[in-house]
């Protein structure tokens, strides 16, 4: 991919086709491959740059650094996991 634009773009695209669920996802990916054999490096630089506008939107929204986005994030990921794993009695 040749410049920032055409990345995010394409990490949209394929984050759409994520949200709308695993059917759309499984289509996508299939498509994509079909077209272009480096289509998955391409998903996978397409995501990390919307990710990474992402993150750098959220931080000057918030006031925080990246890294501390990105420890709070992880935290509430495992913290999510570990209620996940007590099951619906705790």
């Amino acid at each position: 991919m040749e410049n920032d634009y055409d990345r995010i773009r394409a990490g949209i695209e394929f984050m759409t086709a994520y949200a709308s669920g695993d059917d759309m996802l499984t289509r996508y990916i299939s498509e994509q491959r079909h077209e272009n054999p480096e289509a998955a490096a391409q998903m996978l630089d397409g995501t990390a740059a919307l990710c990474a506008l992402l993150l750098r939107k959220a931080a000057g929204d918030t006031g925080r650094t990246q890294h501390e986005i990105l420890q709070e994030l992880a935290h509430g990921t495992n913290e999510h996991e570990q209620l996940s794993d007590e099951g619906p009695e705790a």
